[in-house]
Formats: C-alpha cells, sequence, structure tokens
C-alpha cells in the first residue's frame, strides 16, 4: 500500500468532495485500485484516515459473487500493509481500530434491500451499470449516511458504458453536466432547501502509463475490436457513452420506429398484448394490422398506439382502466380481434373459492373473452421482434410505436443481451412492455418483403397530442403537418 501513487485522474477523484461520484469509463484506467484506496477514507487534522475510526463502516458491491472474489484477491494486497484483514463469508475486511468495510452482491432484485436500515459512510460500487434500474441504485444510496462525527457520507461508483443500467447512467452522471465538471440538485423539504452533488471523473487506458509500459500489448487486445465490434471498442477503449455495447434491439431508431399518436380508422384489424404483474408492472398494449401493398409487394404494418401500464392495481381496476383509453379511442372491447395474454392469468388459485385473473377480468367486462393465451418462448419471440423492427420496401419498419406509449419506447432501447444466453434478454431488464408485444407479435404473420429505399408520408387522423422530441424536451406539434 505505502508504494501506491495515484494518476492525476485517480487523486483528481480522491479528493473530489461530492456526494456521489462515477470515475472510469473505458477500460483499463486503474478504476478497481483507485475504489479501493478511496475506501480508506479521508485525513483528519489530526492526520488519521477514516479507516482509524472505530466506528467507520463501509459498504463494497459488486454484481456477482465471481467478480466479487477478484476484488477481494486485490484488496487482501491493497489493505496489508494498513492491517487490514480479508475474513469471512460474505468477506469483510477489518482494520485495528475495529473498522469495518463490508461486501454484496447484487445478482438479483431482493439484494437491494438487504441494505435498508443500515449505515455506511461510504459506499463503493463496482460496475454501475449493471445495475438496472435507477431505482435500485436510491435505495442503495438511502444507506449512505452518518450520525458520526468527522466521517462524511460519500457514494464511489466505478463503470464502463453499456450494460444493462447503461442509459440512466448516462443520464444521471454524464449528461447533466460537462465531466469533471460537479452537477448540483436542489429539493425542498419541510421548507428547507436542501442540496446535493454529484459528478463524473473520465479516464481511458492512456491514463494508466503503469499498464501502458509493462503490458504495452493490451492495448492491441482492445484495437482488435475495432473492426470485429465498433461499439464495444469505443466503449472500452475511449469511454465512449454515446454507443450501446450489448444493446438488444440494435435496429431501433426513434426516428423510424415512433411515430405521433392517431386514432384508428376502422380499416385495420385491432390485437393486443398482455402482461400480468401486480408488484411487479402490469402492461398492456393495442395495435392497429394493416395491409400494405408497395411496389408489388404486400406487407403487414403493425402500429402500436395505445398503452395501458403500471402496477398495485387488480383485475377489475385495470379491465376499467383499459375501458377509458378504449372509449377516448372510440373502441370497444368487443371490436379487438384477441389479445394473447400471460398464460398466469389462467391459472387457479389454491382456494378453491377464488377466481383466475382471466375470471376476474371476464366479471368485469364479459367482452374480455378476447384475451388468449399467449405463446411464451422468450427467444423465438424477441426473434420474430427483431424481424418486425426491420425496414419494409416503403422505407419504414414493419413494426412502429406512437410516442404516448412511453414504458414501451423506455423498455426497447435499454435491453440488452443475457451474458449467459446471447440470444435472451438479461432478465434484470424492465420487460413488461416488451413481454406483451413479443406475445402479440409472434400470432401476426411477418412477410419478409425485401427492402426498399423509398419513404411516404404516414397517414393518421386528428389527434392533439404532446410529442417527445429526441432531446427529451415536450414539445406541442401540429399532426396535420404530418398528414
Amino acid at each position: 500500500m505505502s508504494e501506491w501513487k495515484p494518476f492525476p485522474w485517480q487523486e483528481n477523484a480522491l479528493l473530489r468532495d461530492e456526494f456521489e461520484i462515477l470515475a472510469g469509463g473505458a477500460r483499463g484506467p486503474g478504476k478497481t485500485d483507485c475504489g479501493q484506496v478511496w475506501l480508506l477514507g479521508e485525513k483528519n487534522p489530526c492526520g488519521n484516515l477514516y479507516i482509524d475510526h472505530p466506528r467507520y463502516r463501509a459498504l463494497v458491491l459488486r454484481k456477482n459473487a465471481e467478480d466479487l472474489a477478484d476484488w477481494l484477491d486485490r484488496a487482501t494486497y491493497m489493505y496489508a500493509g494498513v492491517g487490514g484483514v480479508v475474513s469471512g463469508k460474505p468477506a469483510t475486511v477489518k482494520f485495528p481500530s475495529g473498522a469495518i468495510f463490508r461486501t454484496g452482491h447484487l445478482k438479483d432484485r431482493k439484494s437491494y434491500e438487504k441494505y435498508l436500515g443500515h449505515e455506511y459512510q461510504r459506499e463503493l460500487v463496482e460496475e454501475l451499470t449493471q445495475i438496472p434500474q435507477e431505482m435500485y441504485y436510491l435505495q442503495i444510496m438511502g444507506s449512505c449516511r452518518s450520525t458520526v462525527d468527522g466521517l462524511k457520507p460519500q457514494i464511489f461508483n466505478t463503470t464502463n458504458p453499456g450494460g444493462v443500467g447503461h442509459v440512466w447512467v448516462k443520464e444521471r452522471f454524464v449528461d447533466v453536466a460537462p465531466p469533471g465538471t460537479p452537477y448540483t440538485y436542489r429539493m425542498k423539504v419541510k421548507d428547507k432547501e436542501l442540496t446535493l452533488t454529484r459528478i463524473f471523473i473520465p479516464a481511458t487506458l492512456d491514463d494508466n502509463t503503469v499498464l501502458m509500459e509493462k503490458d504495452p500489448q493490451y492495448v492491441a487486445v482492445l484495437e482488435v475490436l475495432k473492426e470485429k465490434d465498433p461499439d464495444l471498442y469505443k466503449a472500452w477503449r475511449w469511454g465512449d457513452w454515446d454507443v450501446f455495447a450489448g444493446q438488444y434491439f440494435k435496429t431501433f431508431r426513434k426516428d423510424l420506429h415512433i411515430i405521433n399518436p392517431f386514432i384508428p380508422d376502422g380499416n385495420g384489424l385491432i390485437v393486443g398484448g398482455l402482461d400480468w404483474g401486480r408488484t411487479d408492472p402490469f402492461s398492456f398494449h393495442l395495435a392497429e394490422i394493416k395491409k400494405i401493398t408497395f411496389n408489388g409487394v404486400t406487407f403487414h404494418r403493425v402500429r402500436t398506439f395505445l398503452e395501458v401500464y403500471g402496477t398495485d392495481k387488480d383485475p377489475k381496476d385495470w379491465a376499467e382502466e383499459i375501458k377509458k383509453k378504449l372509449k377516448f379511442y372510440g373502441i370497444k372491447l368487443k371490436d379487438i380481434a384477441w389479445v394473447q395474454a400471460d398464460t398466469q392469468i389462467y391459472n387457479k388459485p389454491n382456494d378453491s373459492q377464488s377466481k383466475s385473473i382471466y375470471n376476474l377480468f371476464k366479471d368485469a367486462d364479459d367482452d374480455f373473452q378476447c384475451l388468449r393465451p399467449a405463446d411464451k418462448d422468450r427467444i423465438q419471440g424477441w426473434m420474430i421482434m427483431l424481424n418486425w423492427m426491420s425496414i419494409a420496401p416503403d422505407g419504414l419498419p414493419y413494426y412502429q410505436i406512437t410516442s404516448n406509449c412511453e414504458n414501451l419506447i423506455r423498455e426497447i432501447p435499454v435491453a440488452i443481451h443475457d451474458e449467459h444466453n446471447v440470444e435472451d434478454i438479461d432478465d434484470l431488464c424492465s420487460d413488461h412492455a416488451l413481454d406483451d408485444q413479443r406475445y402479440m407479435l409472434r400470432k401476426i404473420k411477418w412477410i419478409d418483403a425485401k427492402v426498399g429505399g423509398i419513404t411516404h408520408k404516414q397517414d393518421v387522423k386528428q389527434l392533439p397530442t404532446l410529442v417527445v422530441t429526441p432531446s427529451g424536451k415536450i414539445e406541442t406539434i401540429d399532426i396535420n403537418k404530418f398528414r
């Protein structure tokens, strides 16, 4: 430990006093070493580190136990010079003063609840983009606090671009302010204005002069990716946040797949998908299927236009919300040809007096008999969705989504490949809207027409609307311009 000397970027990161720090970006700059040194804490006026305080507690989190084992191997060497001893399962690092670092993994959703009510003055999260949702991160951050004088709470994160949490991490740390510039966010609590700060400190392999000197061929290892996987190369070599390594639906483009809201004109078939959830989100979408003929080729176009999405409601409440949405569009349940539904809604409860979710929907309205058991083959379903996202002969996708289907649009770009089965989507992704769409699209015949290059204007009926632009700003638009 006494021989460790920080690179300039590491020294900068170690001296930051923002509450949240995100360090790194590319591969190889020395993120892990920086985080391990950061855990030792600042020196007080007496020259003591946090680890000299008997009440100092820190938490170290990684996605899985295998990654944590590597971190602990390095920590054993790093902390030996200051009396740190690694032991136990789950492992802890104990110091002569009584200070303790605890370690944990984030392999499933329940893992994020383990630390509720705990107090850690410092938290280190390795590979932050492996956390699928910002809410899980906020749960972890909720345990970063201090009732001990002289021990200031702070959270230090490291990561590369990509992964299931790429989008929310980018929005939280990278997009809010230029690299190296603090961002202050304010809130009012009981008429008091409180502030917190966060910062992103970027670094690349070139900042690690020791690795560049001792293992120069590591650069070549990364450069090989330039031709094989350009997105991964940009992320790993340069820490480029504008690419998304591991993204499942790479062909999804907001400028093509997202269209303005419309009211079906009655000339197409109305179909849908439903994914059941109570504490997990419930998701319901409707789409219009139209037969398109272009340059002598006939194919289907599917346009998803209605979304009902949320949690903590029973079937009767969801039935009423769906019917309310249908009324706005001038549609009745009997106008829907079919809705491919999650098969668990047909399961009968153990209580013989209770009804299945499907029967509760039918009790709310008998026309919910349009619900049909879906084919739940995940791999085949995702493959079919990829087909539908491709470009038809008229230059537009076979499958499009209106901008008011916000949850579906949110889930598509952040879905990533499962690292254990690359043909599937990582099960930590939010995929409830995706699920109901794969149920639906699997039922519709997709015609593989040859791709053309001619576009045409979209046919839409008048509907007052707010549309989210690519910048994320909400603007009112004149829908007549798109006739």
